[in-house]
């Protein structure tokens, strides 16, 4: 008896909401069961039943908030009736990473061989040992999962601004800050993502590009323009890339306390290595070293000092990582760009630790480090996004 009284006074408060304010006249004009807003990506579609049977509604009804109205069926409201939220589970990065590895490998049946054998197994992939104390060109098939932005109407030389990394057939991760070079009056989003490229300028290089159409660029519900906090985004691209020998996504650091002493990190990407200078053509790669929060805090002490809101809170350790060239040179200058290490179980595979969020306040001078968003911070938020269980 208690949850009929409930409902008759929701409905009684609906209608006379509706009389008082006038909500009648804004009906949809549908019918029980029609849609009446088409969900967008992975979300169900709205649909007008009875204020009876959507629990939604009836909830928030008693925020004061009314629903959508469809019609009427006598007396009774038809309502606009959202999904209820479902509890979506996903894969986790690291199941996705070890899915990733098996790309690495192709078995090949060999006719000569009995059938007791086993079959032969090729590796596609470069793998280089060392470390690079001052930028040098990458190899090919080296970084596999590196991606240009491009920021024109279509994808051109003159275009590519961003980096990013692959993430799965779907998505790319890169900087929030990426999302729009120009400003209000004349923006620039990224529209375009480049998988498989060495060198853009040539058409010799050992490389296999491939362009994408970005049709989302969903950004961290934290971050804000004017600061640094929160630089992460993941691009949306228009339909599955093809891995390949030079296409394949990168796993990432689940492990927000890992401190990669364990493997030399390596920053990678086609940016300046010298604020005079001009991007470069050829992806390249710099070793770098991280530094301490409080050290990283020195280096940035004038944004700070002057109540700059970039970094109002100082360096986040949990949020950010500060890096810097290990060598005599300069380092790489693009935002957006992975900072990675040799993943511990995978051959030939990295681990991507952070994405490029400030080069700094000379860009790619090797005294001026690097300011990057700490990736296993968003490792949950990722996998609700990317690698949701359908």
């Amino acid at each position: 008896m208690r949850s009929y009284t409930n409902l008759q006074c929701f409905l009684t408060v609906f209608l006379l909401c509706f009389v008082n304010l006038g909500y009648n006249a804004q009906t949809l004009g549908l019918y029980e069961d029609d849609i009446c807003h088409k969900g967008e990506w992975k979300t169900s579609n709205s649909i007008c039943r009875s204020i009876e049977r959507c629990p939604v509604a009836k909830e928030e009804l008693k925020k004061n908030v009314l629903p959508q109205l469809c019609s009427f069926k006598g007396s009774t409201p038809i309502v606009c009736c959202p999904p209820e939220n479902p509890v979506l589970k996903s894969y986790s990065a690291t199941e996705m990473c070890s899915e990733y590895s098996e790309l690495i490998y192709r078995r090949i049946k060999d006719p000569i061989l009995m059938l007791n054998q086993e079959d032969s197994i090729i590796t596609y992939c470069n793998d280089p040992n060392g470390i690079f104390p001052n930028v040098a060109d990458a190899e090919p098939l080296e970084f596999p999962h590196m991606v240009l932005l491009g920021y024109g109407e279509k994808p051109d030389n003159n275009s590519w601004a961003c980096g990013g990394s692959l993430i799965s057939k779907r998505f790319v991760l890169t900087a929030a800050s990426c999302e729009n070079l120009g400003n209000k009056d004349e923006p620039r989003f990224a529209n375009w993502a480049r998988v498989g490229e060495l060198d853009y300028l040539s058409e010799t290089d050992h490389a296999s590009p491939k362009d994408y159409k970005i049709i989302q660029r969903i950004i961290h519900p934290n971050y804000k323009s004017t600061s640094l906090y929160h630089d992460i985004a993941l691009f949306r691209l228009e339909r599955d890339v093809d891995f390949s020998p030079f296409v394949r996504p990168i796993c990432l650091n689940t492990n927000n306390k890992l401190k990669p002493s364990n493997s030399y990190e390596m920053a990678t990407g086609w940016g300046k290595t010298d604020v005079a200078l001009l991007p470069s053509s050829h992806l390249l790669k710099v070793s770098m070293n991280t530094i301490s929060a409080e050290e990283c805090n020195k280096s940035f002490l004038n944004i700070m000092e002057n109540k700059n809101e970039k970094l109002a809170q100082g360096i986040v350790d949990n949020l950010m990582l500060c890096a810097g060239n290990s060598g005599d040179e300069n380092g790489i200058c693009e935002t957006g760009g992975p900072i990675h290490i040799k993943h511990n179980s995978y051959t030939c595979m990295y681990s991507q630790i952070g994405i490029t969020s400030f080069t700094g306040l000379f860009c790619g001078e090797k005294h001026s480090p690097t300011l990057y968003t700490r990736v296993s911070n968003y490792i949950s938020w990722i996998e609700e996004i990317v690698w949701t269980k359908m």
